[in-house]
């Protein structure tokens, strides 16, 4: 997690947050009622003087608000009163603040009537919201592992919830019979319950089709399921080597429904308004569609199943003595290379939702980058020691080759992180440290976590010190980048964003601790876990934009056409701006395009970069993946 703030003499400028205090208030006064000045509200008591009125919380609202309907629904409450908890009942009783508190959307499956109230402080607790939901699926049955419409590549998970005892299920795209199963739960393309193989789609054309399915039941009836809509998309998988593993199906986002997993990633009190309730459900289904469950391990921070599922196998990058730029130094099948495709599946983020920018230099500017030390032969092997606020079991020591001059390479502020990754090119390998400072004892680094060596001959998916535990390295603009007049960034960038949500994708297998419970460290109220983009999520700037019409210096137009061709991956939690954008290069490398917060050569890069990302649609994309 990110806590730095700038402690220089210039004020970052749009990077974090500035805070004025104005007070407006009106007050309307009858003979009855005394009402405003800063949301209090009085009451006339009859001799003359006030006092106070608790005003009542806003009713929840369903949606949708009840009917009938012919197959499972999924039902959002929401509330307009600010930190309200909302409470419901699905047996038609009266709700009280002691019945089961909303976390995340309801499944209703049966018919059924739910009642719901708000309750906040300085609220009586609201009316009842009352919603009745009649679910008829006599003529039905669901496709489970698929939310239409479902962009598809590769293969298709779905299988067949039937009521009652069916014979088989028939399963054809565009009205063509290509699949029958006979035995429980009817995956199609076969396989066992635990283990489906999925169904192929290279038969298919890219573009919409329509999957339905019908089930023979013992007794010879036949149902027919809802359609679902199949957005089939040019596979990646031929752009990765053939030594790479797939990244297998996650079961999990097949067996439950999307009401659970959000459910899973959600938390109690955590302020989202409707739209971000919508776009999270939205975000979800184009990751189960895809194999992928957000919410698999969720009671656990650092996911070893997670780290189970990462790749075993791939091809081996092309020098085995890595060089500047290190960002280019892992195996080609790591994800951060693949630019994303024009037809890959993507959700739109809400209107401004990230609408102000940290770029992040290690020396002036901010002074919260990464440094970076490399070894040389001559270089000694010095103690590193890992310990986490002096806990002792967290306690790790290991001698590494590292340049005597490491401490220069600290980031310039005082009250930032402190990440130094330290590169020992003769062992091929790395290792990167949070909170770094010099041991007097030693010479060596300590620091709040320091991970143990990692090789460059990887996926670079682990041996990070940011909370996703990714390699920051392929994910961080290195020196020359950002300023190269011939070449792009070849390479995705990364960094924290202040809103974060407790689910992860690959390549992440971990996130912040205690992120389901906590209250927000950088404002120290309100809940975490209020963003919309997981851990390991992919956010992509607007493919269609065209940069070349923007007025934009090299380093902003080379940051954004990174951002659009490999996308950002969110890593950690950051306090200031919505956004930061990690690199290893100092300010001075910058200073010539106007540094990043403007000089007598431009307006600021930072402020460039921010008014793009600001003003234009940003979306969260599918992992890039060999798939399944």
């Amino acid at each position: 997690m990110r806590m730095a703030s700038y402690k220089g003499t210039r004020p970052i400028s749009k990077g974090f947050p500035s805070f004025r205090t104005s007070l407006a208030a009106v007050c309307f006064i009858t003979s009855l009622f005394f009402i405003g000045c800063g949301g209090i509200v009085l009451s006339n008591n009859g001799s003359g003087s006030t006092s106070p009125v608790t005003p009542i919380a806003a009713t929840p609202v369903f949606s949708p608000a009840g009917g009938t309907f012919s197959s499972v629904q999924t039902v959002t409450i929401t509330d307009a009163t600010v930190g309200a908890s909302v409470y419901y009942t699905t047996n038609g009783t009266p709700p009280t603040t002691s019945s089961s508190l909303y976390r995340g959307p309801i499944t209703v499956s049966s018919s059924e009537t739910l009642q719901a109230i708000a309750s906040a402080s300085g609220y009586s607790t609201s009316t009842i919201a009352s919603a009745t939901f009649s679910i008829n699926q006599s003529s039905s049955f669901n496709l489970t592992g698929l939310t239409s419409p479902a962009t598809v590549t590769e293969s298709i998970f779905v299988n067949a919830s039937v009521a009652g005892a069916a014979a088989k299920v028939e399963y054809y795209i565009d009205n063509v019979l290509v699949d029958t199963e006979s035995a429980a739960p009817f995956w199609m393309g076969g396989g066992s319950a635990s283990a489906p193989n999925g169904y192929s789609t290279d038969s298919l054309t890219s573009g919409s089709h329509t999957l339905t399915a019908a089930a023979t039941l013992s007794s010879g009836e036949i149902l027919d399921s809802d359609p679902v809509t199949l957005e089939v998309v040019p596979s990646i998988n031929g752009t990765f080597s053939s030594s790479l593993a797939p990244y297998l199906n996650q079961l999990s986002a097949q067996q439950q429904p999307l009401s659970a997993v959000l459910a899973n990633t959600s938390t109690a009190g955590a302020n989202l308004s409707s739209e971000e309730v919508n776009v999270r459900q939205a975000i979800l289904a184009m990751y189960m569609n895809w194999g992928i469950d957000p919410s698999l391990d969720y009671q656990d921070d650092e996911s070893a199943i997670l780290a189970a599922l990462i790749p075993a196998r791939w091809q081996q990058p092309t020098s085995s003595t890595p060089a500047a730029p290190f960002s280019m130094d892992f195996s080609t099948d790591a994800p951060y290379y693949h630019a994303i495709p024009a037809q890959w599946p993507r959700v739109a983020l809400p209107a401004g939702y990230l609408s102000s920018l940290q770029l992040n230099t290690n020396q002036q500017g901010d002074g919260i980058g990464f440094g970076e030390s490399v070894a040389t032969a001559s270089s000694p092997n010095l103690i590193v020691t890992s310990e986490w606020y002096n806990d002792p079991t967290t306690l790790v020591t290991f001698p590494y080759r590292i340049q005597t001059t490491w401490t220069q390479q600290i980031p310039s502020n005082a009250a930032g992180d402190k990440h130094v990754i330290f590169i020992d090119p003769l062992s091929d390998t790395f290792i990167s440290s949070y909170m770094t400072s010099l041991n007097g004892s030693t010479g060596g680094p300590d620091g709040l976590y320091i991970s143990t060596p990692n090789s460059f001959n990887s996926l670079g998916t682990s041996g990070g010190s940011v909370a996703s535990r990714m390699a920051e390295l392929p994910v961080m603009i290195q020196p020359g980048e950002a300023t190269n007049p011939t070449q792009a960034i070849q390479h995705a960038i990364s960094g924290p964003v202040t809103r974060t949500w407790a689910a992860r994708v690959f390549p992440a297998t971990a996130r912040d601790a205690g992120i389901l419970t906590s209250t927000n460290p950088c404002k120290g109220s309100g809940k975490t876990n209020t963003g919309l983009v997981p851990y390991g999520g992919v956010i992509q700037l607007d493919p269609s934009l065209d940069l070349s019409k923007l007025t934009l210096t090299l380093p902003a137009r080379r940051i954004l056409e990174a951002m659009q061709t490999y996308g950002y991956y969110v890593v950690d939690l950051g306090c200031g701006a919505d956004i930061d954008i990690y690199t290893a290069i100092p300010e001075s490398e910058l200073d010539p395009y106007g540094g990043l917060y403007g000089n007598s050569n431009g307006s600021g890069i930072q402020g460039e970069v921010q008014n793009v990302l600001a003003n234009n649609t940003l979306y969260v994309v599918a992992p890039l993946t060999k798939k399944q």
